[in-house]
């Protein structure tokens, strides 16, 4: 039984449009395979996220609309892939710091030639303030003032620090250091690094208002810590 002239051209027809669709599939699963369509977590920390992907863009692609579709995956891949670095680097910055950022020291000398001295005032009605631990990597001194709007009138931040001859001792003691420190609206965080030696240490740490600097003896509004370093 031979087939008529229209019968062939339908079977032919039929036979293009299953091969058209086999191709398609193919090159699907060959382009997902290539370039997944969603990111890939390959592992997951409680504080780092890697992102893996592994991607080639074929050469013998010649639709224009695949190969768009294509390049504009690698972008998105590009731009996941640098999540990874970005979480890192954070994580880093964290880990590195821990969000102190203390008072700066007064680069200038500050002006004495009218003072030949000063006196000591009580601090308790101005900040509070926990004696500082020895202990630790810094000396950190916190002064946390009782009324922040007194911080316009102040001059500076004082810390004077005094190493006694032994244990036992309350009087004879040696001047280890003197600084000024700028002081700041909030969150005045004194910090030095605690490179001191093994013994007994008296700190003290407070300001003088802008109103006593042409004193011959300004008032020191003051708390002193008598701590130490074993």
């Amino acid at each position: 039984m031979q087939l008529s002239t229209q019968a062939k051209t339908n079977i032919r027809n039929i036979a293009i449009f299953v091969s058209g669709v086999i191709v398609t599939i193919i090159i699907t699963k060959i382009s997902d395979k290539i370039i997944p369509s969603e990111p890939v977590i390959v592992k997951e920390l409680t504080d780092t996220v890697k992102i893996v992907h592994e991607y080639n863009l074929p050469t013998n692609l010649n639709n224009d609309t695949v190969r768009q579709e294509l390049e504009n995956k690698i972008k998105n891949l590009k731009l996941l892939n640098n999540y990874e670095k970005q979480i890192n680097d954070r994580i880093f910055h964290i880990q590195k710091s821990d969000g102190i950022i203390p008072n700066l020291i007064l680069t200038q000398k500050v002006n004495t030639t009218t003072q030949k001295g000063y006196i000591y005032g009580s601090s308790s009605s101005y900040f509070t303030s926990d004696c500082p631990n020895l202990e630790k990597k810094f000396i950190d001194i916190k002064i946390d003032f009782l009324n922040p709007l007194i911080i316009k009138d102040i001059a500076y931040l004082r810390v004077n620090i005094y190493k006694f001859d032994d244990l036992k001792s309350n009087e004879a003691r040696t001047y280890i250091l003197e600084d000024f420190y700028e002081v700041k609206n909030k969150d005045n965080i004194i910090r030095i690094t605690n490179d001191f030696a093994i013994g007994k240490y008296e700190i003290i740490y407070g300001f003088i208002f802008k109103s006593d600097l042409t004193e011959h003896y300004p008032k020191f509004y003051f708390k002193k810590c008598i701590v130490f370093k074993t």
